[in-house]
Order: C-alpha cells, then structure tokens, then sequence
C-alpha cells in the first residue's frame, strides 16, 4: 500500500535527507509572550470556536494568534477575517502538511512560548497560565501537555512514552493488553489506565494542544516537514530529549479536545500518511540492511488498516480514543 514501486523504493524515496528548519532568533523587544499557533484545514467553525475560546480565556500575559489555513475549501479564510479579525491569518494556496504549516506559524510568532493548538480544541479558563507555570518552574522543560477531555467529560489520554518499533506495530489495543498485563499504567505508547491527576515528567504528549518553548525550539529546531500528517510531533519529542529537554503533564490545564475533525474528511490518506511517518521515524533507528523489511512490515499493516477502514471500522477512534479504558 505505501511503496508504489515495492518496499525498497519507500526506503529509498524516504530515507532521504533534508535539513530541518531553523528557528532563527528574532527582536524580543515587544512584549508578546505566548503565541497561538492553530493549523487548519476545512474546520471552519472549529477553529472560530478555538478563537473564541481563547479570546474568553485568555492568558494573564500578552499573547496572540496565528491561524494557518492549510489550503481550506469551506471559506475558513473569509470566515476569520469576519469573525476574528484581531487573528493574524497565513492562507496556503495547498495544504502543505501539518508539520511545514506549524512551521510557518512559529515562524511568524513573536512569543517566547507557542501554544500549539488544533482547531477542535477548546480552552478552559486559567489553562494557558497553568502550562506557562510549568514552563517557568521547571528549568529543562520544553513541551507542556495540558488535561484533555471529551465533550462529554470524559478524560482524554494525553500522556505516554516514546515508541517503541513494537508498540507502533501492535497497535493501541494490543500494546493496552500487554501493558495491563504488566501491571504498570505508566507504561508504554500511550498511558490509558493513568488518572491524569499529578504534574510530572512524561515520556511524550498529545500532539493536539501544547505549550513549547521558543529556547528549546531555537536549539533543535522546528519540525520536520518531510512528516505530512502525524508522527511530526513524536519525531520532535524525541529530538527534545535526545537534547536534555523535558515533556511535562498539567493537571491543573484543561481544554477540550474533539477530535478527529480534518482526519475524518480523508482516512485513507490518514492512514497512508501515518504509516509513511511510522516508516520514517523508525527506519532512521534501524539498520540499513533491515529498512527494506521494515518499509514491507509498516506497508503490510497500512493495507489492513486501508481493507479495515474500508469495511467501517472506526479508524481514528480505535488509534487515538481508547473507549474501553474504565477510567474514563
């Protein structure tokens, strides 16, 4: 499925290098302190909700927004310069990838932190300054996650660890059985049967809201834009902490998180994507002799994912929702 011309091909096409962009270091004389950076495609009033949220509860510091409109065909452009025109809005003529367009909104920002949001988040009051709160006391800290809920309340898994090549490969709800088997809730891909009720260093967090600071990102660099959609933040997680910098839970930062909004409009390509992303990720950590089995393994399982979704298997929700922890 992923390989057009076989398995070798992928490890040749993507394997390739190109340097990651820099943040370069600008003027720090206005006073903007945290800066929102929200990526959009087709969420038109997604992201006016988002807007919305944060012009209510806003930071206690100076902040601003940048949306970057992917390329969006449901007049989400229009609809901004309506509805929120105090937002500074970068209009791709293409949608060029989540992680290049998050680019461009850090690019663009003057803050010392950015909030990097998705469009179906929704901020809770005080949220923004308990994530900041992290940020300042703890010194190596680069990336802040704050508590995410559903609409209806229930808790969010937001926490995890880095993956390994077999936690990527088994997939959530076999990686959730071994770990209760283990017996360990602070375990593995993603932390399902943890209460979320206690700051603490975590091993990654969820790409859909975060605090990052401008330090960190000014040392190792923004995201890698060779990630289209997904696995761009995992990739950045573990270059943060191959550089000494740490990932953060909040408990007292909530926001809501719906999910799934521009996925859902085309899970085919979701699915090719993140299995690209997976390919990616793991083929730099892999010998050379063994990338092409990988690029066959990552490819076989993207094409089950494909026949799965094709068969009205919920994808989005059976990767990222967990709707079966008793926790939540």
């Amino acid at each position: 499925m992923l390989p057009e011309d076989g398995g070798l091909e992928l490890t040749r096409s993507l394997h390739s290098r190109s340097p990651v962009p820099v943040l370069a270091t600008v003027d720090r004389s206005d006073a903007v302190v945290v800066s929102a950076v929200i990526v959009t495609w087709n969420a038109r009033d997604e992201v006016l909700a988002c807007l919305r949220s944060l012009e209510t509860c806003p930071p206690s510091v100076a902040w601003e927004a940048i949306v970057v409109d992917n390329g969006s065909r449901d007049g989400t452009p229009g609809a901004l310069r309506r509805e929120a025109p105090w937002a500074r809005v970068i209009v791709n003529s293409t949608n060029r990838g989540l992680a290049a367009a998050n680019n461009q909104g850090m690019i663009a920002a003057r803050g010392d932190c950015f909030l990097i949001s998705n469009p179906d988040v929704v901020w809770r009051p005080g949220a923004v300054d308990a994530l900041r709160s992290v940020l300042e006391r703890q010194p190596r800290a680069a990336w802040v996650t704050p508590r995410l809920r559903y609409v209806d309340g229930r808790l969010q898994t937001s926490a995890g660890d880095l993956p390994k090549l077999l936690d990527a490969l088994i997939g959530r709800q076999g990686e959730r059985a071994r770990r209760r088997r283990a017996a360990n809730p602070t375990t593995g891909l993603w932390w399902d049967e943890w209460e979320h009720d206690e700051e603490r260093r975590i091993g990654r967090g969820h790409e859909a809201a975060y605090l990052v600071t401008r330090r960190a990102v000014e040392e190792v660099g923004l995201q890698d834009e060779r990630y289209r959609l997904d696995w761009e933040g995992i990739e950045w997680t573990a270059r943060l902490r191959a550089a000494g910098w740490e990932v953060w839970f909040s408990p007292d930062a909530e926001a809501i998180h719906l999910g799934g909004t521009s996925i859902r409009q085309v899970p085919y390509r979701w699915i090719v994507s993140s299995h690209r992303g997976m390919y990616r990720y793991f083929a730099g950590r892999t010998a050379l002799a063994f990338r092409p089995v990988l690029a066959m393994i990552v490819s076989a399982r993207a094409a089950l994912k494909v026949v799965a979704a094709a068969a009205g298997a919920g994808m989005y929700e059976r990767a990222f929702r967990g709707d079966d922890n008793p926790l939540k």
